[in-house]
């Protein structure tokens, strides 16, 4: 993941729950703050439109560590293209966040990558310790 306002690459990872046709997941984002690594999972809906984008939208922050209190209304908006190069699976499109009184949005770019074995997934990892569901990882 690429923030265009800070000029900075952040590591990025989404699982993806597939039940009864609709789909679901789950999102961690880590980042630095003078030296120190951050990180926050945040609970995603996730819709294929029409046109074959797959959209992710933020829901919920489930966990952080977080230096200060996060704004509650700081949603991300992910509109990703799906492609299959190979045995590769890649989304990769534009991001942004909601804009709130005392945020402006950001915006941004995603590429990743369907990984495998799911033991290189701190998220999956995080997940069935502590939600216990079947997922699929890209990071």
């Amino acid at each position: 993941m690429f923030n265009d306002s800070t000029r900075q690459s952040l590591q990025y990872e989404i699982v993806i729950n597939k039940d009864k046709g609709k789909y679901s997941g789950f999102s961690h984002t880590w980042f630095l703050i003078n030296e120190k690594k951050y990180y926050g999972i945040k609970k995603i809906k996730v819709h294929v439109a029409n046109d074959g984008k797959v959209i992710i939208q933020d829901q919920a922050l489930i966990e952080n560590n977080y230096p200060i209190l996060p704004n509650k209304n700081v949603l991300q908006l992910n509109v990703l293209d799906l492609a299959i190069r190979g045995d590769e699976t890649i989304l990769d499109g534009p991001f942004v966040t909601k804009r709130t009184k005392d945020y402006n949005e950001l915006t941004g770019h995603i590429n990743v990558k369907r990984i495998n074995p799911s033991n290189e997934s701190d998220l999956l990892q995080y997940l069935q310790k502590n939600i216990g569901n079947n997922f699929t990882a890209v990071k």
